[in-house]
């Protein structure tokens, strides 16, 4: 329940015009609509990391933890220093580990 709420309250921040999508975006509302992100990362991480005994997704914890710092670096600070910007390849990385995760999972749980 707690991540639907925080879902929409994400999707309603980025409706807001002051994120500017056009021009140049206040960093600000950049955090903002990136709080209720990190919230949802974070109750990710610890559900991940309480269950990393499963054999498939022992390591979901840290690669969502990776993903959300390499994320959250680019937000904060991209805009200062441009090349900060490349954090979101790792990032991309990160993403496809999970996919890789998740999709061992399903093909053992079709095995079964």
């Amino acid at each position: 329940m707690e991540l639907w709420l925080l879902a929409l309250i994400r999707i309603a921040l980025c409706l807001f015009p002051q994120n500017d999508w056009t021009g140049a975006a206040p960093v600000i509302w950049g955090i903002y609509r990136n709080i209720p992100f990190t919230v949802m990362g974070i109750i990710m991480i610890v559900l991940y990391f309480m269950n990393r005994k499963d054999d498939i997704f022992r390591w979901m914890w840290l690669a969502i933890t990776l993903s959300f710092a390499f994320y959250l670096t680019v937000v904060l600070w991209a805009d200062v220093h441009p090349m900060i910007g490349m954090l979101m390849l790792p990032k991309t990385c990160m993403y496809i580990w999970i996919v890789m995760m998740g999709y061992k999972g399903a093909k053992k749980l079709n095995n079964n």
